[in-house]
């Protein structure tokens, strides 16, 4: 995330929209779409600038191009034109292979950007990006400052300490996308209209503002039909309610740890619904099937309540719903060429870097990706006709004549729709019941991630964890963890890694420590069962069989 934010800062010095917005590293799916009128003019002037200098450029090279082809009689710019590379490298060499006195009895000047550009990638010029990084910041640089000058203004940026009402106000959508300034509705569009009005805010459509996100997703919208619960101290409240309209942003994990390695977040409390627009006059675009509606456009608030945190609320649903959307149905010998099976879970606090926004975490994969998951019971899988699949509940972790008490366990339900409501008002409601009767989130975390099975049906693993401590002030990979409800330590249990989470639930494992890549290669199979085990939550197995059972999950 640091080289990331590196990335980020030469971005914007390069003329670049600053991609740091929102509470955290990736709360940047959607861009702020208000901006100050100085703001307005240096990006989308400044814009205008830099393109024409950028064609302006590639028409100079061109002429160069054109210069050396009379003078060698050879079609140097059809080379450079080469998509495949190896004109390109021959237009490098041969401007690498003229001296400055050459250059100039050809009518060249080769100490010019334009020149440098060719010499350095033997192609002409057609946009801004191709040109080298200390280009695109010195230019920049002169373009901002001859704007500034040209309009008389100061250097002011937008801050929440700004005593000018409309530049807090910005300042306030940039870094608390989806809620509303000073917590106040009324006031909130009073100052976003009065700015509007008076042209000290100025408003982009959000399908403009998309092209300059680097962050590109796609969206998913599904229906939540029962409450996300939040539990501390063993007192629940909704979260979210049932009923509520959710949207999910599908986009590239920046830090991957697997496989086509992705995350979704929320909408971000906007409002994200599309309007088809008819084809009814030639006016139309026929290519365009469908726009933003005004209100998408506008980022208009909807739902602020949609911002909630990542850290003590598993979303079932959203997991559930999730892998429902992503994954094709029936078979893997149907599947179209491209298509693939794609797993979904959330990683519980231990596991989690970001905190302030929601996410769930998705790669390439599925049951036979995971050969721990393809475990059964000692009495295998039952079905369950009110559950529509089976449901087992699997030992794992310690040895196997270890009581039952000392060893971990997950639940697994396999199932041919796993968003049919009667099964996530189960599972919704055994996460409930566990958090209420062992404390709370502040004693309990959970383990879930669903995928398909291979054979047109979904798998969904579900277990509880307890809430691992860090013990010292090293960072997390290479800390000391404890389980305060068994007092053990990860290094009582002689564990190099003690974290459950997405990937290393299922076996896989970033090394940061050779130790922990050792312990690994000698015995992959024991240490990850020794690692369940030191997550276990002492009678949780036995209280979801209960649950389970008083739910006539059996009949």
């Amino acid at each position: 995330l640091k080289g990331k934010s590196g990335q980020n800062a030469s971005f914007v010095a390069a003329g670049g929209l600053d991609q740091k917005q929102g509470r955290s590293a990736i709360d940047n799916t959607v861009l702020c779409n208000l901006f100050t009128r100085r703001e307005a003019r240096e990006q989308f002037v400044g814009r205008r600038i830099r393109k024409a200098i950028a064609k302006f450029m590639g028409i100079r090279q061109l002429c160069i191009l054109r210069k050396l082809s009379t003078h060698l009689m050879l079609d140097v710019e059809s080379l450079a034109a080469d998509g495949v590379g190896h004109g390109r490298r021959t237009v490098r060499s041969i401007m690498r292979s003229f001296n400055a006195s050459q250059l100039e009895a050809v009518g060249v000047t080769p100490d010019g950007p334009s020149f440098h550009n060719l010499v350095l990638r033997g192609e002409i010029l057609f946009g801004w990006g191709q040109l080298e990084l200390k280009t695109q910041e010195a230019v920049w640089k002169q373009i901002r400052q001859l704007i500034r000058d040209y309009d008389g203004y100061h250097e002011e940026e937008s801050t929440d300490k700004s005593p000018d009402i409309f530049h807090n106000f910005v300042a306030f959508c940039r870094d608390r996308p989806g809620e509303f300034f000073e917590n106040n509705r009324l006031r909130h569009f009073e100052v976003q209209f009065a700015g509007l009005i008076s042209g000290e805010i100025v408003l982009i459509r959000r399908s403009t503002m998309e092209r300059f996100t680097l962050s590109r997703y796609i969206s998913m919208s599904w229906r939540r039909s029962q409450p996300l619960w939040a539990v501390f101290s063993g007192h629940p409240h909704q979260a979210r309610l049932a009923g509520t309209n959710e949207a999910s942003f599908v986009r590239v994990n920046e830090c991957p740890y697997a496989l086509f390695h992705g995350m979704s977040l929320a909408s971000g409390g906007y409002a994200a619904d599309e309007t088809d627009m008819p084809r009814t006059s030639a006016g139309v675009d026929k290519k365009q099937d469908n726009r933003y509606s005004f209100l998408m456009e506008f980022q208009w608030i909807r739902d602020p309540a949609a911002n909630i945190e990542n850290w003590f609320l598993t979303d079932i649903e959203k997991i559930l719903n999730e892998v429902w959307l992503l994954n094709p149905r029936g078979p893997e010998r149907d599947f179209l060429p491209g298509e693939m099976m794609v797993e979904v879970g959330q990683n519980p606090k231990v596991g989690s870097s970001i905190k302030q926004t929601q996410h769930t975490q998705m790669s390439e994969g599925s049951l036979a990706s995971h050969p721990l998951l393809l475990l059964d019971s000692a009495t295998g899988p039952r079905y369950s006709e009110y559950l529509g699949g089976t449901i087992d509940f699997v030992d794992v972790g310690g040895p196997l004549d270890a009581a039952p008490e000392l060893r971990g366990f997950f639940m697994k339900v396999q199932t041919a729709r796993p968003t049919a409501p009667y099964l996530v008002g189960f599972m919704v409601d055994l996460r409930l019941h566990l958090l209420k009767q062992f404390g709370g989130s502040e004693q309990m975390d959970f383990f879930c991630n669903a995928m398909s099975d291979g054979a047109g049906g979904f798998v969904i693993v579900f277990a509880p964890l307890a809430q691992l401590e860090k013990v010292d002030d090293k960072p997390p990979d290479f800390a000391t963890f404890a389980n305060p409800l068994t007092g053990e330590s990860s290094e009582s249990a002689g564990l190099q890694e003690s974290r459950i989470d997405f990937g290393k639930g299922v076996g896989h494992f970033l090394c940061a420590k050779p130790e922990l890549r050792e312990q690994l290669m000698h015995g992959g199979e024991e240490t990850l069962r020794r690692i369940w085990a030191f997550n276990r939550v002492s009678g949780a197995q036995a209280a979801a069989e209960r649950f389970a059972a008083e739910r006539g999950v059996f009949g």
